[in-house]
């Protein structure tokens, strides 16, 4: 993101927790009341949402329109059901799964915090995942180093926001 601030950006997420001095409310996070978040995640305007030491979290569709509406890729890290709330809420994401080849390619790209049993456990839900939201995905990645995985991003980022599969992806939206 740093290297192309002009085509992708995070959005903005909520929280209930205090602000704190130096944190600025829009930009930092959008502070808001434990009633009013719990009432905006019934209503499903969250595409996640949960709870950190008393305090709630999320991110909302309306911070991802934001985003959006700014001409940019919003570079989310979320879960198979928050893919599936963007969809619901008409927002169609670029869906990049990262697959590690094996748990040595674990190992390697995770750094000195990583162990042999970490990487199984990382491999195995990985597996879970793709298993589980395959179908989600616009394409897997499975590269031999960090990189080759950004290198592909990129490149995927590009086709994918290309006029032909904006046109196309309009005509499906229409069509449904």
């Amino acid at each position: 993101m740093t290297n192309y601030p002009d085509k992708f950006s995070s959005c903005v997420p909520h929280t209930t927790r205090a602000k704190r001095d130096q944190e600025v409310d829009g930009q930092d996070y959008h502070f808001s009341n434990r009633e009013q978040m719990e009432e905006d995640i019934q209503n499903e305007l969250f595409i996640e949402a949960g709870e950190h030491r008393g305090n709630l979290y999320g991110t909302s569709v309306n911070a991802v329109r934001d985003v959006l509406d700014a001409s940019k890729h919003c570079v989310l890290d979320v879960s198979g059901r928050a893919i599936k709330r963007l969809i619901g809420a008409d927002l169609y994401p670029i869906v990049i799964y990262i697959k590690p080849r094996d748990i040595k390619w674990i190992l390697n790209n995770m750094g000195e915090e990583a162990n042999e049993v970490q990487a199984k456990q990382i491999y195995n839900k990985c597996n879970d995942i793709e298993q589980q939201y395959g179908d989600l995905f616009t394409t897997t990645i499975e590269e031999e180093d960090l990189n080759g995985v950004y290198k592909r991003i990129c490149d995927i980022i590009d086709h994918e926001s290309s006029e032909e599969c904006l046109q196309a992806a309009t005509a499906i939206n229409v069509d449904r």
